[in-house]
């Protein structure tokens, strides 16, 4: 591993998150699409309240993964193996769930703490604000950074699974005309 390039990109997200901080608008240089930063924290809250939670339920969807009960006796098949198929699905949702906790225990620490105890842990903000120790409008601004870090990280494990289309890209764009999800808290 090139530790220089590793730096580099390390001091270039520091740059970056200052540049936010102060301004409050995402540094541009020229090789990324400017983020919508508000929009990109909506996806991240829908995806977790309604996808999350139904990924989740799927994973779990009640098949018991047992090996099928062969007793000699011959029977008419119907088309394909529909258990095969459900225990297809079932891993599949299971590989989603392990996908996205990959991409939490990616984040920065505090982001990582601040997306577990709202989105998982199902708190209320003032919640995760007191229990992070941060006045309302800290909490909201490292909420958006956390948000953002998250559909950047899930974008990546999503990549190696080989299927960009397994989960939908959680960014949203400040160039783009397309309907955003916005589902108020």
């Amino acid at each position: 591993v090139n530790k220089k390039a590793h730096h580099c990109g390390t001091l270039l997200q520091i740059i970056k998150h200052k540049y936010y901080i102060k301004t409050g608008r995402v540094l541009k240089v020229g090789l990324l699409k400017e983020l919508d930063v508000d929009g990109t924290t909506d996806n991240v809250r829908y995806f977790f309240k309604d996808e999350y939670a139904r990924l989740c339920r799927l994973a779990g969807g009640g098949i018991k993964l047992t090996s099928p009960q062969i007793d000699g006796m011959p029977r008419a098949s119907a088309a394909g193996n529909s258990m095969e198929n459900q225990m297809v699905k079932v891993a599949n949702y299971h590989l989603l769930v392990e996908t996205i906790a990959q991409a939490l225990n990616a984040c920065s620490l505090r982001s990582r703490r601040i997306l577990i105890a709202k989105f998982i842990q199902n708190k209320k903000d003032w919640e995760v604000a007191n229990q992070i120790g941060y006045e309302k409008t800290r909490y909201y601004h490292y909420l958006k950074i956390a948000c953002s870090e998250f559909a950047d990280t899930l974008e990546r494990y999503t990549s190696l699974l080989g299927d960009a289309d397994l989960l939908e890209d959680l960014h949203a764009y400040k160039d783009e005309k397309s309907e955003q999800r916005v589902n108020k808290q």
